[in-house]
C-alpha cells in the first residue's frame, strides 16, 4: 500500500485517540465512562445482581452444555447474518466519505490500495470492538489474549464476508444468475416457515432441535465449514495446538475473502460511487437528528393543509409525513417482528409470562424501539429554533411531537398483544384487553421521559466512532433512568389497584380502572416535566 495512505491512517488514528482522551478527561465524559464500566462490571463480575443465572435460565447448564450450544448455534447465526446481508444489502460494502472520494479517488492510488486503506481502518475499529467484547467472551475462551484474537478475527470475517457477498451480487447484476436471487430467497423462506410449522406441530421437537440436526448433518457441515472455523476459535480455550490451528485457518479465510473483495471491486466501482454518495447523504441527515435506519427517503403524497387542532395538527402531521418518508421500512419491520412474537414464543416453548420473555420485551420497547424509530424532538434537532419561535403553547408543541411516535409504538404493541393472544393459551381475552389499555399510557410515558431527558441534556444520537465512551455511557445512564421511572409508575399503578381491590372487595374492573387512572396521572406529570424541559431549552447553549 502507498506510504501516503499509511501516513493518513496513522494521523486519523492519532486524531481519534486524542478525541477520546479529550472526552475522558472532561467531567461529563468521565462520569459516563464510569457508569458504563460499572454496568459492565456488574453484568460480568457479579453473580448476585440482575441479570442473574436464574433469570437467564443458565443455572441448570454446566460449562460443557454451554460449550455445546455455542458450537451448534454460532455457525448458524453467522450463516444467517450472511444471508441477511445478501437480501438486505443496498449500500456500498466499503463506505468512503465525500472527502475521501474527492481527494483519494483522484490521487495516484490504485483501487487495491484504497481497499486496503479502508480495510486497515475497519481492522482498527474491529480491534476496539474486540477489546469491548473481551469481558463477555473470556469465560469461553479461557484467557484475555484468546478472547481478543477470537473476537478480532471473527469481526474481520463478518465484515469481509458481508462485503464479498454484497459485492458478488452487485457484480452479477444484470446476469442471469442475478435473477435467481429472489427465487432462492423465497425457497429458503418457504423452508424456514415449513420448519417452524413442523416444529410447532411435533410435540417432541422444537425449532432448536431441527437446527441442531441441520448443524450436525453432513450437508450442514459442508455449508458451515468457514463458520465452524471461527466457532472453534472461540472454543479453543488455552490449548495452544488447537488455538494455533484454528487461528491459522481463520487468518487464511480472511485473506481469501480480502483477495475476493479486491477482485470484485473492479466490477462494482461505478455502483460503489453512487452508493457512497447516497449513504453520505443519509449520514448527513442522521447528524441533524435521527437514527441511521430512519433516514432512507422516499416520496409520498401529502395534503395541502393539515388540520390545525390548536397548533397540534400541523406538527403531528409533519411528524407523520416524516415517519412515512424516512421510516416506513423500519415501521414495517417492527410490525412484522411484533406479529411473529406469538408464533416464535410458541415454537421456542417460552411462555410470554416467563421472566426471560418479559426482560426481552421490556428491553425491546424501552430501548430498541425508541432508539430506532425517532419521530419527535430528537429527530428535529436542527429545527429547535423554529419550534421555540412558534406562537403556540409549549404543551401543544410537546403533544404534537409525541402523538405520532406514541401511536406508531402503540400499534407495534397492539400487534404483539394480538399475536400472543392467538398463540398463547395463558393469555385470555380480558387480560389482553387490560394490556392493550395499559400499553397506551405506558408508551406515552416512555417517550415523554425520553424527550424530557433529551431536552434537559441534549446530545446528538450519532456516536463519534466505535469507542465513543461518552455516547455509550449516556445511553446506559438514560436507560437506567427510564427503567427506574417505568418501574415506579407501574408499581404505583399496581399499588393503587391492589389497595382499591382490598378496600372494595369487588371484581378487578374498578381496581383496574384505578390503576389505569393512576398511570394516566403519572403520564400527565411526565408531560408537564417535558413542557418544562422545552421551556428551558436554549438553542445557543444546546451543544458545546
Amino acid at each position: 500500500m502507498d506510504a501516503a495512505l499509511l501516513k493518513l491512517l496513522v494521523m486519523r488514528m492519532r486524531g481519534g485517540l486524542r478525541l477520546r482522551l479529550m472526552q475522558v478527561i472532561s467531567l461529563r465524559g468521565a462520569l459516563f465512562l464510569l457508569a458504563m464500566v460499572g454496568i459492565v462490571w456488574l453484568l460480568v463480575a457479579s453473580r448476585d445482581t440482575i441479570p442473574n443465572a436464574e433469570l437467564l435460565d443458565i443455572a441448570r447448564f454446566d460449562p460443557e452444555a454451554i460449550h455445546a450450544r455455542i458450537s451448534t448455534f454460532m455457525p448458524l447465526g453467522l450463516l444467517g447474518m450472511t444471508l441477511l446481508t445478501v437480501v438486505l444489502t443496498t449500500g456500498p460494502s466499503f463506505h468512503y466519505s465525500p472527502t475521501e472520494i474527492n481527494f483519494l479517488f483522484v490521487g495516484p492510488f490504485s483501487r487495491r490500495d484504497l481497499i486496503l486503506y479502508k480495510f486497515i481502518a475497519y481492522a482498527a475499529g474491529a480491534g476496539l470492538s474486540a477489546a469491548l467484547i473481551i469481558p463477555f467472551a473470556q469465560a469461553q475462551t479461557g484467557s484475555v489474549l484468546t478472547a481478543f484474537l477470537a473476537a478480532f478475527l471473527t469481526l474481520l470475517f463478518v465484515q469481509l464476508n458481508s462485503a464479498a457477498a454484497g459485492m458478488a451480487w452487485q457484480a452479477f447484476e444484470g446476469n442471469r444468475l442475478a435473477r435467481l436471487k429472489w427465487p432462492s430467497m423465497a425457497v429458503l423462506f418457504v423452508f424456514a416457515v415449513g420448519a417452524i410449522v413442523y416444529a410447532a406441530a411435533a410435540p417432541d421437537q422444537t425449532i432448536f432441535d431441527l437446527l441442531s440436526e441441520l448443524r450436525h448433518s453432513w450437508i450442514g457441515t459442508v455449508i458451515l465449514i468457514p463458520y465452524i472455523v471461527f466457532t472453534e476459535l472461540f472454543l479453543a480455550r488455552t490449548q495452544s495446538s488447537h488455538l494455533a490451528f484454528w487461528g491459522i485457518m481463520a487468518v487464511l479465510i480472511n485473506v481469501a475473502l480480502l483477495w475476493a473483495v479486491v477482485r470484485l471491486d473492479g466490477r462494482t466501482s461505478e455502483r460503489s460511487l453512487k452508493d457512497n454518495a447516497r449513504l453520505s447523504d443519509r449520514w448527513e441527515r442522521m447528524k441533524q437528528g435521527g437514527s441511521f435506519w430512519a433516514t432512507e427517503r422516499i416520496e409520498v403524497r401529502s395534503i395541502p393543509n393539515a388540520p390545525t387542532l390548536a397548533g397540534v395538527g400541523p406538527i403531528a402531521w409533519r411528524q407523520a409525513i416524516k415517519a412515512v418518508r424516512n421510516s416506513s421500512k423500519v415501521i414495517a419491520v417492527f410490525i412484522v417482528v411484533a406479529a411473529c412474537a406469538g408464533p416464535l414464543a410458541a415454537v421456542v416453548g417460552i411462555p410470554i409470562t416467563d421472566d426471560r420473555a418479559l426482560v426481552m420485551l421490556l428491553f425491546f420497547f424501552a430501548f430498541i424501539l425508541p432508539r430506532t424509530l425517532i419521530c419527535d424532538f430528537r429527530g428535529d434537532l436542527s429545527r429547535m429554533e423554529t419550534y421555540k419561535m412558534l406562537p403556540i403553547a409549549p404543551w401543544r408543541i410537546c403533544m404534537g411531537q409525541l402523538v405520532v411516535q406514541v401511536l406508531l409504538a402503540y400499534i407495534v404493541a397492539l400487534t404483539m398483544i394480538v399475536s400472543v393472544l392467538l398463540f398463547e393459551d395463558r393469555l385470555t381475552a380480558p387480560v389482553a384487553l387490560a394490556l392493550a389499555l395499559f400499553a397506551l399510557p405506558l408508551t406515552f410515558l416512555i417517550y415523554a421521559v425520553e424527550n424530557t431527558i433529551f431536552l434537559l441534556f441534549p446530545a446528538k444520537l450519532v456516536p463519534m466512532g466505535r469507542a465513543d465512551f461518552e455516547f455509550l455511557g449516556r445511553a446506559v445512564v438514560e436507560f437506567i433512568v427510564k427503567m427506574v421511572i417505568i418501574l415506579v409508575a407501574v408499581s404505583a399503578a399496581a399499588g393503587v389497584g391492589t389497595f382499591t381491590f382490598m378496600t372494595l372487595r369487588t371484581t378487578w374492573v374498578l381496581p383496574g380502572m384505578a390503576g389505569w387512572l393512576t398511570m394516566i396521572l403519572i403520564t400527565g406529570l411526565a408531560t408537564i416535566a417535558m413542557q418544562y424541559a422545552f421551556r428551558r431549552f436554549v438553542v445557543a447553549e444546546a451543544f458545546d
